[in-house]
């Protein structure tokens, strides 16, 4: 029992050194992403790979504590919803052979995202995020697999105690749809991206 007793305070002792990761979303706020130029006359076809929607990252939170999500998953809705703002028409696309399918009907351009994510807090008493940065990378790639522009973005989001109380994940959505907005800036800005 003493020895049971022993292995309890053990874990306990990890769990208040170490911190917990809790779960939060990334999902953006879709009505804040709108386009702010015509659209490009392109078909596009954006393109997640299912491993990608399947992996799970763990930041640092507040109190010595980490968060975990999903980024690909959580920004898929939002990423679709900014290239739908920005080009003519959109597709989605669950592998390449869809891809090929597609360049049958006619050009398309293939859209590929690289999500990374940073999170921090001021706080040691909470744990939610009140710093979070997304990263945001897409490659745009022609008909013939050939790199057209490679459009790279960063969204912030910030959050205090007295607004995340209610929503524990307000930093990552406040920084996905930041993201998000730039990115239908610098796609509807391309000069490449008209030209093609």
């Amino acid at each position: 029992m003493k020895r049971f007793i022993q292995l309890i305070l053990a874990g306990l002792a990890c769990a208040v050194l170490f911190g917990c990761a809790h779960p939060i979303t990334m999902n953006p706020d879709l009505g804040a992403v709108k386009a702010v130029t015509a659209p490009i006359d392109q078909r596009v076809a954006l393109y997640i790979a299912e491993a990608s929607k399947s992996i799970e990252v763990t930041t640092s939170a507040g109190g010595g504590d980490k968060v975990r999500y999903f980024p690909y998953r959580d920004m898929e809705p939002g990423l679709y919803k900014a290239l739908s703002d920005t080009f003519r028409e959109v597709t989605m696309v669950r592998d390449l052979g869809g891809l090929d399918k597609l360049r049958t009907e006619g050009k398309a351009l293939l859209i590929t995202p690289t999500i990374t994510t940073q999170s921090s807090s001021e706080s040691i008493v909470t744990w939610p995020p009140t710093q979070f940065t997304v990263e945001l990378s897409c490659k745009v790639t022609d008909a013939a697999g050939k790199t057209i522009e490679t459009v790279n973005v960063s969204g912030q989001g910030r959050a205090t105690f007295d607004e995340f109380k209610g929503n524990f994940s307000l930093a990552a959505t406040r920084a996905s749809t930041d993201a998000l907005t730039k990115l239908v800036k610098a796609l509807g800005e391309s000069a490449l991206l008209r030209s093609q």
